[in-house]
């Protein structure tokens, strides 16, 4: 008889790792089915999504406001969903509001139901109170990173550090960065409409300056499957390529000499293939002004954060400016010492995000697994 586990990945970052378990709760047990929701990843191993995954790409506090109707919804969709395949497990990724309103509202499948959750709630950057929360409706926490365990324990809730899948790849893939590279630029100008619409102009603008002045550099943007269209529409004027298929995107990455990337995932999968970078983001002035007032951390990045140090530059909000932003593209690429400095700490990062180098989404699998009859 078939095991149900509903797994809930709803942005890109989250069907990476809901990808990279399926496959392994795979490997440990033939018999379960999933469902839930997912994106082109998940996809590719017979997992169909509820929603697509475009539907529900919005953050920033105005964004959500202005799709408040449709999100409840997909809220109410999935829940009614849930409810009726009644599974033994929900495993929800990242994404903590939308999630938590899922999860807080089936507690009435309990005692079959365990419910996981996987990415913890950035808790000590902002929204404390999440930690008290998740642990009235959830069972177990699992973490990318290793001091994030110590702000869920004291409440009683079991959580683990896994590490992140990002840095857990084959080391032959590494072999690709001996060969002489591509004079490639690659810019990532984000995975939802409002980081194209705020982010992506001022990118236009820098790759504008770089194709003038730098024209032995190929320029290539690095996009989703479903902001293909607006990101082209948007790219006019100057010499580019648009990436959205993984293996082109893969390919695209290891052969960057540089990138600039808006705060997020990808920012690790940069700093694993060792490619020095520029972290920028931007939204709209309210989500903006609450941000800025309400985080609690001194850096965006996660490797700023984990060194507690300024290893890759930040421009955001209001400091996002052109000048600025290109100004430091300079100052980096007409000095070696720059770029070494920024691939020595990318490379003191894989000890940092590794559980004594053990594979993430195994140790999750086995701790989905370890108190369920499967």
């Amino acid at each position: 008889m078939h095991k149900k586990i509903v797994i809930l990945a709803t942005e890109s970052s989250g069907d990476f790792l809901g990808f990279r378990l399926i496959q392994c709760l795979k490997k440990k047990n033939k018999n379960i089915k999933f469902f839930g929701i997912g994106g082109n990843k998940m996809e590719t191993l017979n997992f169909k999504s509820l929603i697509p995954l475009k539907k529900l790409a919005v953050n920033g506090i105005i964004e959500v406001f202005f799709k408040i109707f449709k999100l409840m919804y997909y809220l109410y969709k999935t829940k009614k969903f849930i409810k009726k395949i009644n599974p033994e497990i929900i495993i929800s990724i990242d994404s903590p509001s939308f999630n938590y309103r899922i999860v807080k509202d089936l507690q009435s499948l309990r005692p079959r139901t365990k419910f996981i959750h996987y990415v913890a709630p950035t808790v000590w950057a902002w929204k404390k109170h999440r930690a008290y929360e998740f642990s009235k409706v959830y069972d177990q926490i699992l973490t990318l990173f290793s001091f994030e365990p110590q702000y869920f324990k004291k409440f009683n809730i079991k959580t683990s550090y896994v590490g992140h899948p990002i840095f857990f790849e084959k080391k032959k893939k590494m072999q690709l960065k001996k060969t002489d590279k591509e004079k490639i630029i690659t810019f990532f100008p984000g995975s939802r409409l409002n980081e194209i619409k705020y982010i992506f102009p001022k990118m236009i603008l820098i790759m504008k300056h770089i194709s003038k002045e730098f024209p032995q550099f190929k320029l290539k943007i690095i996009s989703v499957p479903h902001l293909f269209d607006e990101i082209k529409k948007r790219a006019k004027g100057i010499k580019y390529e648009i990436i959205s298929s993984n293996i082109k995107k893969k390919k695209a990455m290891e052969n960057s000499f540089f990138a600039f990337a808006a705060s997020g995932t990808v920012t690790l999968e940069l700093s694993f293939l060792r490619i020095p970078m520029i972290v920028v983001y931007d939204s709209n002035i309210i989500t903006s002004f609450i941000i800025k007032r309400s985080v609690q951390v001194q850096w965006a990045s996660i490797i700023n954060i984990i060194f507690n140090r300024r290893i890759v530059p930040e421009y955001l909000f209001d400091n996002f400016t052109v000048e600025k932003v290109y100004d430091e593209f300079l100052n980096i690429i007409n000095s070696k010492k720059e770029r070494e400095k920024q691939k020595k700490y990318f490379k003191k990062l894989e000890e940092k995000l590794l559980f004594k180098k053990q594979n993430p989404s195994k140790l999750a699998t086995e701790l989905i697994l370890g108190n369920n009859s499967f």
